[in-house]
């Protein structure tokens, strides 16, 4: 088991130095210890608890150049990275790792303090705004990667006006596969590690950066649910989609919904609680301004012509709507029956 080889690096360390590898490599199983925390639990400085561990390393990495069975783990891992491009983002690593060696036992210290003391075999990447934490085999592993997401995130940053389908983003990925002559599965685990990416809810990708990619307000929320569903929804309804589908973020309240919709031009209010999204063709304004604007580009039309048109734009009875085409101090009914704007 690989976590045993790792523990018998140490094993005849003496205790405190012992104890104080398992503190800053986290080798228990619990979390990585302080050099600070460390030093108040024996009474030392956190200098003399750095001293003893570089000291404890060092002897480490002595018995590592001895032993026989590191040298094959070290070199199984390398093959499964080189397998892998050459680079594995940690948290798809760690339990293959544990499948190869058939160590349940296993975690991410165990590996960090292996690369630790056998020379950075395999290095480790600690992510930034940009990459998620990795291992890697070299440097070249690194500049190959993002190469490749740069040029993947120019083609998808041209896309932004329509949210990219599954096979739309297989399609440009297997372009850019094609052009550095890697296989389709070396791409996606190099797209696995970039953070620029991202899935939505409804299978869309696009940039993270998107907020209809990764929505993180209320309102944003609320738009992709709009944009999706392509037609109005009661403000109760948004709130409930929200709850329903796997969005990060507290639980959505009806009330801070409508509150987000009465606030951004982007939602018109189209009935009572209904809101649909201006993109969509519908326009703000009460219901004899819409009236009013409709007869306008259409001139004069019969009334159940007026409810046609109207009733893609707010969801009214036919008697509001007439009672509505009453108002003399806006429109005229013409001899013919038709209305107009007066």
């Amino acid at each position: 088991m690989l976590s045993k080889t790792i523990n018998n690096l140490i094993i005849d360390l003496k205790p405190r130095h012992r104890e104080v590898l398992i503190g800053r490599f986290g080798l228990d199983g619990g979390s990585k210890k302080t050099l600070a925390g460390l030093g108040e639990k024996y009474g030392i400085t956190r200098e003399r608890v750095r001293q003893i561990e570089e000291e404890s390393l060092e002897l480490a990495r002595e018995r590592i150049l001895k032993e026989k069975m590191s040298k094959e783990v070290l070199e199984t891992i390398d093959r499964h990275l080189i397998g892998l491009g050459g680079l594995r983002r940690d948290n798809l690593l760690i339990p293959e790792i544990k499948i190869i060696f058939k160590d349940n036992n296993l975690h991410h210290w165990h590996l960090r303090f292996l690369s630790e003391v056998s020379g950075g075999r395999p290095l480790y990447y600690s992510g930034n705004s940009e990459l998620h934490n990795f291992w890697y085999l070299n440097e070249k592993n690194i500049d190959f990667v993002n190469k490749f997401v740069l040029k993947l995130e120019k083609i998808i940053a041209d896309k932004k006006e329509d949210l990219i389908t599954n096979q739309q983003f297989y399609d440009y990925f297997t372009k850019i596969a094609k052009i550095h002559k890697i296989s389709d599965f070396i791409g996606l685990n190099y797209v696995s590690i970039s953070k620029k990416f991202n899935l939505n809810p409804f299978g869309d990708w696009g940039l993270n950066e998107w907020e209809e990619i990764s929505p993180k307000t209320v309102r944003e929320k609320a738009y992709l649910i709009l944009k999706k569903e392509k037609e109005p929804l009661h403000f109760r309804k948004i709130a409930e989609a929200i709850n329903k589908i796997n969005f990060s973020g507290r639980p959505a309240h009806p009330q801070t919904v409508h509150n987000e919709l009465i606030k951004d031009p982007r939602f018109v209010l189209v009935g009572r609680g209904m809101y649909g999204l201006s993109e969509f063709g519908y326009k703000p304004g009460i219901t004899k301004e819409i009236l009013k604007q409709i007869l306008k580009e259409e001139g004069p039309l019969f009334p159940e012509e007026i409810i046609d048109l109207i009733e893609k734009q707010r969801f009214l009875k036919k008697n509001t709507i007439l009672l509505n085409l009453q108002n003399k101090d806006y429109f005229k009914k013409m001899p013919d029956g038709r209305y107009a704007v007066k």
